[in-house]
């Protein structure tokens, strides 16, 4: 008998591929496709696939057998549910590993990652409300209140709110954090103490802005107007004396 042995070097190969484009709210699905290729030069058998990030769901397999140079496009695919941190985030990066058995020796193995961005929209709007009917006299106490809402994908942080019109006092805030489709009515109020000219004027209008930082710093606005009327009364009175 004569015996030669054999050079064994097993290998395989992982191309993850993500068949959904972007995303652009909590909610929505990732898609994915793999390709396992057999790189070595023996059989591979109990081939199968799984996801380094929680919430993937991995479907199909294991690869029963591949052999050397085989390739396989069809077993296995993934899912997985976009979450808002997800969204706030920009991407979603995950990495799957793909795992063979040689007819001998331990187990080899692969990875590859892939990253589908987020298409990020921060809008905000502002309502302001004057709670006060109307005015008649210097002195009288103007009110205002203010809805906020998160009309974008992202989260809003720092949120604040400021009147062009000096001599109006803003009360409340700042919002810390405001999610998308979230209204907040009760953080601002705001105030204004009439002034003769106000009465003259026959009203007093003012816009309020609301500011709010998106997951990348950037500032999102947006400002509303309200206007009070004055009741005027003008009356002259005229004493003569001898």
């Amino acid at each position: 008998s004569a015996t030669v042995n054999a050079v064994q070097t097993p290998s395989i190969l992982l191309t993850k591929t993500a068949t959904t484009a972007d995303y652009d709210a909590a909610g929505d699905t990732l898609s994915y496709t793999f390709t396992v290729e057999n790189t070595g030069n023996v059989t591979l058998t109990g081939i199968t696939l799984a996801d380094a990030v929680p919430g993937v769901t991995v479907l199909g397999g294991p690869i029963a057998s591949l052999a050397p140079g085989a390739v396989d496009t069809a077993t296995f695919t993934a899912t997985y549910t976009a979450t808002q941190s997800d969204v706030d985030a920009g991407s979603f990066t995950n990495t799957a590993t793909v795992t063979g058995t040689p007819p001998s020796g331990p187990d080899v193995s692969d990875d590859d990652s892939a990253t589908v961005n987020a298409v990020q929209s921060p809008a905000i709007l502002l309502t302001k409300t004057a709670a006060t009917a109307d005015y008649d006299a210097a002195g009288d106490i103007l009110s205002y209140t203010f809805t906020v809402e998160n009309t974008g994908n992202v989260t809003l942080t720092s949120i604040t709110l400021a009147d062009a019109v000096p001599g109006v006092t803003v009360s409340g805030g700042p919002i810390a954090s405001l999610a998308p489709g979230a209204v907040d009515t009760a953080t601002f109020t705001a105030s204004y103490t009439v002034t003769q000219s106000d009465v003259d004027a026959g009203s007093f209008a003012n816009t309020a802005t609301v500011t709010g930082y998106d997951p990348n710093s950037a500032p999102v606005t947006d400002d509303d107007s309200a206007t009070v009327n004055a009741v005027q009364t003008p009356s002259i009175l005229l004493t003569k004396t001898a």
